[in-house]
């Protein structure tokens, strides 16, 4: 069976992008496995929960065939500038596997530096996420959901099912 890990913020993860997006991925076979700064559980933005199956710390690329990062304004003081988040998501991009961030984490993939010379969107509801973009040499889209080759980015909540959708067609 194919797996997903799926990393959210600790405390104010968006539970739309994360509800939505484990939907589509398990409606397609895909089973999902969830990590955070630590194992245990997470709150969502709403306050929801959600039980986490791993740290951040202790996740190897070789486990998963994704690696999918969930936005939320948790996610700007827990996944932003991460390094245990930022050597992950390179380990995945190297080995050639699927890296998705949706909302605001695709500025991780940014951190990480491997979306230069690509497309690829994020939240840009304040203008700076889309000027960080072209300043890091990335083609900011503005599209709900942009992929390219094998990373997949999204805008936010409203994208969340397609952005879902999207990893799904490209892990089977």
């Amino acid at each position: 069976m194919k797996k997903a890990l799926v990393v959210v913020a600790q405390n104010g993860f968006q539970p739309i992008e994360y509800s939505d997006t484990r939907k589509e991925l398990e409606n397609s076979g895909i089973s999902v496995i969830v990590a955070s700064l630590k194992k245990g559980e997470a709150a969502a933005k709403d306050g929801s929960r959600i039980k986490v199956d791993i740290a951040i710390s202790d996740a190897k690329s070789n486990d998963y065939d994704a690696i999918v990062l969930i936005g939320g304004p948790g996610a700007a003081r827990d996944l932003v500038g991460n390094s245990s988040l930022i050597r992950l998501v390179k380990d995945f991009e190297k080995a050639g596997k699927i890296v998705a961030a949706i909302c605001i984490a695709p500025i991780v993939l940014a951190q990480s530096e491997i979306l230069k010379g690509k497309n690829a969107t994020v939240w840009d509801g304040d203008g700076r996420q889309s000027a960080l973009f072209e300043k890091s040499g990335i083609n900011y889209t503005g599209e709900d959901v942009t992929a390219d080759r094998k990373i997949i980015t999204a805008n936010g909540p409203m994208a969340a099912k397609k952005f879902g959708a999207e990893i799904a067609k490209a892990i089977v």
